[in-house]
């Protein structure tokens, strides 16, 4: 069983299931990031999140997303994965109940979010906004969420 990030990764680049993977984020990158979040009255990336920026800067695979600090797009398909603060936008005009969560990512049915409010990452059903599933760091979310589709 895949138990941790580093298993996952190695799982997918060595079965070849194509994932889309972006550089290592830089200091600056998410000083940046964290900057145009806070522009926007949003909550700063939680430490979690940034260490996995450090490590990679985005990752789309199967119809999950998780945001890298610019919008990247993968040269050879033409995919386009969204940005931190770009999806916030979007995520923040839609429920102002949610102002509390940090939108860090998606799948086709679920959205990923850092509380705030209770520091916790969670997974939310993606119409109905309801708290599916709940993480204590971010590692844990990744794995609960990219382990059961490989």
């Amino acid at each position: 069983m895949l138990k941790n990030f580093d298993d996952i990764l190695d799982c997918l680049t060595s079965a070849e299931a194509d994932p889309m993977i972006v550089r290592p984020a830089t200091d600056e990158d998410i000083a940046f990031c964290n900057e145009d979040l806070k522009d926007m009255e949003f909550p700063s990336l939680p430490e979690g999140y940034v260490d996995f920026l450090k490590m990679l800067n985005g990752f789309a695979w199967n119809g999950i997303e998780f945001y890298s600090t610019d919008q990247v797009t993968d040269e050879e398909t033409g995919y386009i994965l969204s940005d931190i603060v770009s999806a916030n936008v979007n995520f923040g005009q839609q429920n102002d109940d949610l102002a509390h969560c940090l939108q860090l990512g998606r799948s086709d049915e679920d959205v990923y979010v850092y509380n705030t409010a209770n520091e916790h990452y969670e997974v939310l059903d993606r119409t109905g906004r309801d708290v599916m599933e709940e993480y204590d760091n971010f590692e844990t979310l990744f794995t609960g969420v990219v382990a059961p589709r490989i």
